[in-house]
């Protein structure tokens, strides 16, 4: 990570264990990404052997002149005496145009000092699959059917109620939220894309039976597709 000018510039004290941790951020087509990356420790760490108490976060920026890469000095997870015992970091990822991630992970002290990388640590979702459905050849039409006793408005009534349309939401103002509201009879799923068409990821939350929100590490504006 680039240092800010006239920062100041800390290690951890001296009897502290620690892990020297690095990583890399990059878009699919190699574009290095920017934002922000927090480890949380428990809330309150003790650790009698170096006469020192943990209770916040470490917080490190990634900026456009790192290249998407970052690297930080960390408590071990494993030093004597700690309290608690076996804890983990509650890492969370706010990157431009990726979705918010948060996971935990383990940083034992590496003989000799050896350093970590993120990608070795941080788990990765199965890829389940999107089908394209293929589609066969047209049949022969068949004889008309009786007139049956629903009209043919009830039955657009009952299909939007049963697989209601996809709808479009537009986003004019810059935010990191979107509040989205819907009529749909059940949490919709929620695709959201930035002005260029570019699908970019947000945490989505149901608030409510007719609000939808997602949730973005930077201010966006565009679009979401609801179905």
């Amino acid at each position: 990570m680039t240092p800010t000018p006239d920062a100041p510039v800390y290690a951890l004290p001296a009897g502290v264990p620690s892990v020297h941790l690095t990583g890399r951020f990059i878009a699919p087509d190699g574009t290095p990404l920017t934002g922000t990356l927090t480890f949380a420790p428990p809330s309150v760490l003790t650790m009698p052997a170096a006469d020192t108490i943990a209770n916040t976060v470490a917080t490190v920026e990634i900026t456009k002149e790192d290249q998407g890469r970052f690297e930080v000095d960390l408590i071990a997870t494993d030093g004597p005496g700690m309290s608690p015992r076996d804890w983990t970091y509650l890492v969370t990822e706010k990157l431009k145009g990726a979705q918010i991630r948060q996971y935990h992970i383990m940083l034992p002290e590496r003989p000799g000092g050896d350093p970590v990388d993120l990608a070795d640590l941080a788990p990765v979702s199965p890829y389940t699959g999107r089908y394209l459905p293929v589609v066969g050849p047209t049949g022969a039409t068949g004889a008309q059917g009786a007139p049956g006793e629903v009209s043919q408005a009830e039955l657009d009534a009952l299909e939007d109620r049963v697989a209601p349309r996809a709808v479009t939401w537009t986003q004019t103002a810059a935010s990191a939220q979107w509040t989205i509201p819907h009529s749909f009879p059940y949490p919709p799923s929620v695709r959201t894309y930035d002005t260029s068409g570019r699908e970019i990821g947000g945490l989505v939350e149901n608030l409510s039976p007719t609000t939808v929100t997602v949730q973005f590490a930077f201010a966006e504006t565009g679009s979401a597709i609801l179905s």
